[in-house]
């Protein structure tokens, strides 16, 4: 299993759960501001790791 898939699929977890939680902070009535937060920092994490998994070269054999 090569890094570059390891890191894309730690990037569509990461996105998964943020899409979840950011879903469920506005479907439920009263927003709080820390989810809000947690969410939108959960998304960037996932570009990031998104990002670094295009990025990264892949091994030459």
């Amino acid at each position: 299993m090569s890094l570059q898939l390891i890191f894309t699929v730690l990037a569509l977890a990461l996105t998964a759960g943020a899409a979840l939680l950011l879903v469920v902070v506005v479907v439920r009535r009263e927003r709080q501001l820390a989810n809000l937060s947690l969410a939108v920092l959960l998304m960037a994490l996932a570009v990031g790791v998104w990002w670094t998994s295009i990025r990264t070269p892949l091994p030459v054999n």
